[in-house]
């Protein structure tokens, strides 16, 4: 089955690799002079960057108005790319001899591209065998970079909205869309390549990044074989912990759930979402297709670890409750009320979920090696190289807004560890440099992509407290358990050293790390005494009021719950505190020469301490949305929190192993590798477990071994006979720019709506109202206006006269008649387009017919007369 696949669809697997190759030898040249601290020169972040500058340049010309979008424009921006970065090169007079790089570097680059290969290819297996587009978020993933490819012009058009651009954060899809249209395949196709490579940049930049970490702490730039076998060994196990490490969620509570192992008590206890019950049914082994067909998406719940509950209410007669004056007593128990998403990569490629914070991944890893290539530098960033980092951290804007301000942070912080390694101290004069150095970068990366923030609304609306929801100790352990593990013996050597040379300064760490927790918690207090006349709150604590209860009963409750949550804060604050007091030394007691740590060890420290405060943040505050929770800023946070976390470990893990093994007694050593094989063994059974049941029990390819695999999911979005009226239109259409009127969505999440600018690309009147509403944030009303209900008199009217006006009004030029349609209202409203319109496109096959009529507005004038 996989032989008859390569045969047929290898080549498409090809093409990916050789664009995404030649984009990264193109940046090359560029890279070897902006990045010169780094072992590598930049060549592990070769094909990141490439892409991405490749894509500004398409990007920026063609909303500037210089280029529309079209393969001679992707190639000419190409050229343009190149021809800068040969430039860069020559601009530096300093010699750099390809041939001794080459020398030096060729068997590493070998196991990088081999790596790379098995990624892009393994993957792309993967997504042959699940290739469909019917859950979640996917068909608005698929209709962004199909309304890319629709567009002449950029900004790309709304295809869930007509008449409007598209507000969102859509460079991601405009990057999937840009090699789709380089390459030529079909865009169903493009978009499973698309996550194949990202899939394969993932893994070999974390390699990567890894590798030149431990490559520059062992201070040797001439590797052979045996020499890079220890950073290449360490960059797989990085790769590993990012990349297809899960959290403690399969082993603490999905397989004991499966199995039925322990007593209701046990899973109360973790509380996760859809397990804090006895399990139903007799025990299921999620490694067996044939029985976990019947655990539908188990997997899915190790993204949804964390939960949150409202308290306990016991009312009694004559309180009031939803509206009503109860006459017998209520015991309303804690029910979930909000949604937490807590998801990590492996979750997100298993998922397959083209969505922006997977789409930037490559990009915040490119971002960490730029980071790293400052504190290995022996001076500050010159202007190109500034003007290079901006650009980078800019794209964060475009690619998942909120990933910019963590990673602006990291790299301004790189600067202040390399300063601080080099000079052995950080004085009050650095900040004027590094206040300016932090403004450039923002600046170049907001005038870089100004044209993005013209018709980008959000649904961001302040800042809210967390009054109810702080995180249970238990669920944290889930969530972060083995990386807590891991980093807490890398961190207890680095203040273990740190003592020895009598450079940890406890009264900074200490300081700093109360200053954060009491300006957090000040924060909270006033948000909470200012938010009490929003709506929601309102509506929170009139419900934790209700009747007799009172004030007392719910300051009780906070406390109780901010008491029982009391070690998480503890262990966050005291990991801040341990880090501050290592990365600002103290400066009396050593000599003014001695290196206070290694810039590399200082870099680790920072992610760690960036990672900490990210989980701290949503403890006392949020981001205010349209979901009203903290869902989306533990979403976003903890994202970026397992990337740093990964990448900090295997560096910990090395120098606890490798480096550190004459400093440290041998028990505790070999102690620490259990520990690490434990992690590692726990965090492993998700990913192949999950794989099996993707691959092989959701699609049945386990009862139908002859299924025919195809990287083209297209025809699993929507019934044959839609599928075969889409794909005329598309054809019919091209890339004109028309409007089609189908059946508006009542929901969000719901592939059975929004087909046409899903599949095609093509604006459509109303796709889904819920995504829209976030995107449009404040601005959704008067943006969307009527339109659900003009939809609804379209179909349901029995006479064009009545409908004229709407399709006149939206600049309707096609309606499709098909399965939703037909479900929805009926077949009577379909008589008036049969007799006055034609049918251009039409779809049959067991189950139904599809028609697609043209509207005709020369006819109109008649009707209405």
């Amino acid at each position: 089955m996989i032989l008859d696949w390569l045969v047929r669809e290898s080549w498409i697997v090809l093409a990916w690799w050789l664009v995404s190759s030649l984009m990264g030898l193109s940046a090359l040249p560029a890279l070897v002079r902006l990045l010169p601290a780094l072992p590598d020169r930049g060549y592990t972040l070769s094909r990141a960057a490439g892409w991405l500058m490749i894509s500004f340049v398409y990007w920026f010309l063609g909303v500037t108005g210089l280029l529309n979008n079209s393969v001679g424009s992707i190639l000419l921006s190409w050229l343009i790319v190149l021809a800068l970065a040969w430039v860069i090169y020559f601009n530096v007079r300093k010699p750099f001899s390809w041939r001794a790089w080459w020398t030096d570097n060729r068997k590493f680059i070998l196991v990088f591209e081999v790596l790379f290969i098995v990624l892009l290819v393994g993957f792309a297996v993967f997504r042959a065998h699940q290739n469909r587009y019917v859950s979640t978020e996917q068909p608005m993933d698929l209709a962004f970079m199909n309304a890319i490819l629709q567009s002449e012009n950029f900004p790309p058009n709304d295809p869930w909205l007509s008449g409007y651009a598209i507000s969102y954060y859509y460079f991601g899809y405009l990057m999937a869309a840009l090699n789709t249209l380089l390459i030529g395949v079909q865009r169903t196709i493009g978009y499973n390549m698309h996550l194949a490579l990202l899939f394969a940049l993932t893994g070999t930049l974390t390699f990567g990044v890894v590798y030149n970490l431990i490559r520059a702490h062992q201070r040797t730039y001439k590797p052979t074989l045996k020499q890079i076998r220890i950073p290449v060994s360490f960059g797989l196990l990085g790769m590993f912990f990012l990349l297809m490490m899960s959290n403690f969620h399969m082993v603490f509570v999905e397989l004991p759930y499966r199995a039925g192992a322990f007593d209701e008590s046990y899973y109360r206890f973790w509380d996760a979402k859809g397990r804090e019950t006895m399990p139903v049914g007799e025990p299921i082994n999620l490694f067996n297709p044939a029985e976990a067909s019947s655990a539908h998406w188990w997997w899915f719940a190790h993204a949804r670890t964390i939960t949150e509950r409202t308290p306990d209410l016991y009312l009694d007669v004559g309180d009031y409750y939803r509206g009503e004056i109860l006459t017998e007593p209520v015991a309303v128990m804690g029910a979930q009320v909000s949604e937490v998403i807590d998801e990590f990569p492996a979750f997100s490629f298993i998922l397959g979920d083209s969505h922006p914070h997977v789409m930037a991944l490559p990009f915040v890893l490119l971002v960490l090696g730029l980071g790293l290539n400052i504190v290995l530098s022996p001076k500050t960033p010159d202007l190109l190289q500034t003007v290079f980092y901006g650009l980078c951290v800019g794209s964060l804007i475009f690619l998942n807004t909120w990933d910019m301000p963590i990673y602006l942070v990291v790299i301004v912080g790189a600067e202040v560890v390399r300063r601080i390694a080099q000079n052995g101290r950080f004085d009050w004069l650095d900040f004027a440099y590094l206040a300016s150095f932090a403004i450039i970068l923002a600046l170049v990366g907001l005038m870089a992509y100004a044209p993005f923030w013209v018709g980008f609304t959000s649904q961001a609306g302040g800042i809210l407290p967390n009054v109810l929801f702080p995180t249970r100790p238990q669920q944290m352990f889930l969530m972060f358990g083995g990386f807590g593990l891991l980093l807490t013996g890398y961190i207890a050597l680095e203040i273990w050293r740190g003592r020895e040379n009598q450079r940890v300064n406890w009264l900074v760490g200490g300081g700093l790390a109360l200053v954060v927790v009491l300006v957090l918690a000040l924060v909270n207090g006033v948000l909470v005494a200012a938010g009490i006349r929003e709506p929601y709150y309102g509506t929170l604590i009139y419900e934790l009021t209700a009747g007799r209860l009172g004030w007392d009963y719910v300051n009780e409750i906070i406390f109780s719950r901010r008491l029982a949550t009391l070690p998480t804060v503890i262990v966050l604050v005291g990991g801040l505190a341990l880090i501050f007091a290592r990365l600002f030394p103290q400066r009396a007691n050593a000599p003014d020469d001695q290196q206070p740590y290694h810039p590399i060890n200082g870099f680790v420290l920072l992610l760690i301490g960036c990672g900490l405060g990210l989980i701290l943040i949503p403890e006392f505050i949020y981001l205010h949305d349209h979901f009203h929770s903290r869902m989306n800023t533990i979403f976003k946070f903890y994202y970026q929190v397992w990337v740093l976390f990964s990448i900090s470990s295997a560096f910990g893990v090395y120098m606890i192993v490798m480096h550190a093994e004459r400093k440290i007694q041998p028990v505790l050593r070999y102690g620490y590798g259990a520990l690490v094989a434990l992690v590692v063994m726990a965090g492993a059974l998700y990913f192949p477990a999950s794989v099996i049941t993707r691959m092989f029990a959701e699609t049945g390819i386990f009862r139908n071994p002859d299924t025919v695999l195809t990287l083209d999911g297209g025809r699993t979005y929507v019934t044959e006979h839609d599928y075969q009226a889409l794909m005329c239109l598309q054809a019919l259409v091209g890339r004109d720019q028309v409007v089609v009127a189908e059946a508006r969505s009542l929901a969000s999440y719901n592939a059975s709506y929004g087909r046409v600018g899903a599949l095609t690309g093509i604006p459509i009147v109303m796709g889904w109202q819920g995504h829209q509403s976030q995107w449009r944030g404040n601005t959704y009303f008067d943006t969307v206006g009527t339109r659900p209900q003009d939809l609804d008199m379209l179909f349901n009217a029995t006479t064009l006269r009545e409908v004229i006006p709407i399709i006149e009004h939206y600049q309707i030029d096609y309606i499709l008649y098909g399965t939703q349609e037909l479900r929805d209202y009926g077949g009577v409203g379909e008589y008036k387009f049969m007799d006055y319109y034609e049918v251009v496109c039409e779809g049959q096959s067991d189950f139904g017919t599809a028609r697609i009529y043209r509207v005709n507005q020369h006819i109109h004038p008649f009707i209405l007369n």
